[in-house]
């Protein structure tokens, strides 16, 4: 077969193709008996159509333009393989297909063109001997202590108090009705629903409601009754409240305070899988310190990457980009409907172009960094064996068990993580890294105030819908922590 390359960029060609007779006559007849042996005829089996009969009732015109499209498809993979392309997308022909199905002839040489995005090659910088700086990640001292301090606070006891009033880190039973300050033109308070409750538990901590809610509570002795203004945020998700002041009629039945229980050997075997502290902090302070050298791991590997995407000139092939922007946008949403949502109800055109769009910046680093590693893997003879192929993809096979998998796209996966893990092991080794303190490449992040549980949702999910807004690593350490149920709270 005859080709001829012209380059039309680092990372696209075009390509002349003439695909010789014997191959248009092959592909035509390959065409014929394809549509002979599906088609049925009357008085005949199927299968055994004439050749003359098939033509006839399919037609010519189809019949060559179905072998047009055969053999251009034929004809670009052959050339493909015949120059030894790395092709980065699809081919897009570039002939007129009005002109294509004009000058075919079954049994003649078909001439035509195609463009082609291709892995472009790469003039690599020096990327061996480099001293690259990275943030190091140390484990949090405090880490254990917050979540025993957590174990403690949920497994204490509630102990009815009497001879003295409120106090914060109590917990109170109160009755409450919330009403509207009145507006221009109204005589009477608005009755608000929603903000009223019986014999509700309050714990006093003031993260968990509108700020002077609890700071009116605190000082109340049981059986007193007292009046509480508050004003609500302009940001409240209510808007008929939001920025206005509600004056709350709030009586206290009850004051209980926490008893914590002792970090004992004891307490520790009742709420956890360990026998004693010593032996849990030293398996929690273990598994942070590893925690954090993997994440010191994962921040040489990406300043590694920066450093060689930063020095290396690359033109990305599109369609690379397009591919990386799907795979990124259906990760998404394959996150969505893991978390319950169906994408298919909100999804349209105008979504689907904006996620697009804000995965594409993403999606030109990975494809560069992935031409980079590529680049240096060939450069370095660097190669996966089909034995490790087989073997990593066993491993996986058997962890998916029961699922149904593709094993051609497993492989496929499978090299691509063993080859990426190979290069970036032998950049590791013959690079140096200088690690530096934690946060001293990292630009201090703006300060987020934390979110507000306010009394209404708490009134509808009670004292555990505040406890929500804990961090979330915290509650997660905490259930790593409890292998038995904490014993009952006494006193509710």
């Amino acid at each position: 077969m005859k080709v001829t390359q012209e380059k039309l960029s680092a990372s696209q060609v075009s390509l002349t193709i003439e695909v010789p007779a014997d191959l248009s006559a092959k592909v035509y007849e390959d065409t014929i008996t394809k549509y002979a042996k599906s088609a049925t005829f009357p008085g005949f089996r199927k299968g055994k159509v004439p050749r003359a009969m098939v033509i006839q009732r399919i037609g010519s015109a189809a019949l060559k333009a179905a072998s047009l499209d055969e053999l251009v498809e034929a004809g670009v993979k052959a050339a493909i393989k015949q120059e030894k392309i790395e092709p980065a997308g699809q081919a897009q022909i570039t002939s007129s297909e009005e002109e294509l199905f004009t000058q075919f002839e079954p049994g003649q040489t078909l001439t035509f063109q195609v463009k082609l995005d291709v892995v472009p090659d790469i003039e690599l910088p020096t990327y061996t001997g480099l001293t690259i700086q990275a943030e190091r990640v140390d484990p949090d001292p405090e880490r254990v202590d917050r979540i025993l301090e957590q174990q403690q606070e949920s497994s204490a006891d509630l102990i009815p108090v009497e001879g003295r009033p409120a106090q914060l880190g109590d917990a109170v039973v109160i009755d409450y009705k919330g009403t509207l300050t009145s507006e221009e033109g109204k005589t009477e308070p608005e009755d608000l629903s929603g903000l009223e409750a019986t014999d509700f538990q309050v714990e006093l901590d003031q993260k968990k409601f509108i700020p002077g809610f609890v700071d009116g509570i605190v000082g109340m002795n049981a059986g007193e009754s007292k009046s509480i203004v508050v004003q609500f945020p302009a940001d409240y998700g209510r808007e008929d409240l939001q920025d206005r002041e509600v004056t709350f009629e709030i009586t206290l039945h009850d004051i209980k305070e926490r008893e914590l229980p002792e970090l004992t050997d004891e307490f520790i075997k009742s709420i956890s899988k360990y026998e004693n502290l010593a032996e849990l902090r030293a398996e929690f302070e273990s598994q942070y310190q590893k925690e954090a050298d993997e994440q010191t791991e994962q921040n040489k590997e990406a300043a590694l990457i920066a450093a060689l995407i930063d020095s290396t000139e690359v033109e990305v092939p599109e369609g690379l980009i397009q591919q990386e922007v799907r795979a990124i946008v259906n990760q998404s949403m394959y996150q969505l409907q893991n978390q319950g949502i169906d994408v298919r109800k909100f999804m349209n055109d105008e979504l689907m172009a904006n996620m697009q769009e804000t995965a594409r910046p993403d999606a030109i680093r990975q494809v560069k960094t992935d031409l980079i590693l590529r680049a240096v893997g060939r450069q370095e003879s660097i190669e996966v064996t089909d034995a490790e192929v087989q073997a990593r993809a066993k491993e996986l096979k058997a962890a998916l068990s029961g699922q149904k998998v593709d094993r051609a796209r497993l492989e496929s996966v499978v090299y691509e993580e063993l080859y990426r893990g190979k290069v970036m092991t032998w950049l590791a080794e013959n690079n140096s890294f200088e690690l530096l303190e934690p946060g001293s490449l990292t630009p201090p992040a703006e300060e987020v105030p934390a979110a507000e549980a306010t009394v209404d949702v708490a009134v509808e999910a009670g004292d555990e819908t505040a406890d929500e807004t804990a961090a979330d690593d915290q509650a997660s350490e905490a259930a790593k922590v409890s292998s038995k149920k904490a014993k009952p709270k006494k006193g509710n």
